[in-house]
């Protein structure tokens, strides 16, 4: 009886304990303007990130000036671009099974991506970025050189969706090559190694390369921001719209590309 008594006694107290909800959060981030290790043209450069993630874990993530961004929704990756009739969706596990050579998203084969040099990560310890500190890795060069810290990655408490999110996108082999034009990580490098990709889901990122952590808002995000459009093409019509044009007829042999 004593037991039961017990029970019951640990259920009110958990049940009076109010456990945080998640809430909506936004992260930008922007070129560093102050830091010495950039050179002029890095400093003249006006670009910026945004991710956003609701309280189910669903993100949007966009660049400056770019038409399209990531949506990523029931942990599916989609990129949203903009069509004549109106925005379309396509999703990135489907892009990844049509597309056999990746010209027009990175210029680099899908082949070849195994065969890339393996970064070596040298570990810098805490390193302070704006009001977040973490963990700083940097890169030793072929000569033996260890530059700046270019990823930092902090267990911050107040930025665990924010990581989760941006190791999504780059999770797998197809959302690496996406995610290589955001930040050109080690060289352009640094995304097609496995081990970087798996760092990633251990923390957020307060550093990519020239992109740092500037502020985060929990202000409410608009539900339409974050649903997919009417329309998400099916892995069909994505081949349909990567099929090559036909091969100038007076050659004889076609190029892989």
């Amino acid at each position: 009886m004593k037991y039961r008594w017990a029970a019951v006694v640990c259920a009110a107290v958990l049940g009076g304990i109010a456990m945080p909800a998640r809430a909506d959060v936004s992260a930008l981030y922007e070129v560093a303007q102050s830091d010495e290790e950039f050179d002029d043209f890095e400093q003249a450069i006006d670009f910026a990130m945004t991710i956003e993630v609701n309280d189910a874990g669903n993100a949007r993530i966009h660049l400056t000036g770019r038409s399209s961004y990531f949506l990523i929704r029931d942990d599916e990756v989609y990129s949203v671009r903009r069509g004549i009739d109106g925005p379309y969706a396509e999703k990135l596990d489907d892009l990844e099974a049509v597309i056999e050579n990746a010209g027009e998203t990175g210029g680099i084969s899908l082949e070849l991506l195994d065969q890339f040099p393996k970064i070596e990560l040298v570990r810098k310890g805490k390193v302070r970025v704006g009001q977040w500190t973490g963990t700083g890795y940097a890169q030793r060069d072929f000569d033996g050189a260890v530059g700046r810290p270019e990823l930092v990655l902090s267990k911050d408490e107040t930025l665990p969706e924010i990581g989760k999110a941006f190791a999504r996108l780059a999770d797998g082999r197809f959302g690496s090559i996406r995610t290589l034009s955001l930040v050109n990580l080690f060289g352009g490098f640094g995304l097609y190694d496995p081990e970087i990709r798996k760092l990633l889901q251990d923390g957020t990122p307060v550093r990519i390369n020239m992109l740092e952590l500037a502020e985060i808002s929990n202000r409410p995000i608009d539900p339409a921001r974050l649903e997919l459009p009417a329309r998400v093409l099916t892995r069909e019509e994505i081949e349909q719209q990567n099929k090559p044009f036909e091969w100038a007829p007076a050659f004889d042999r076609q190029p892989k590309g």
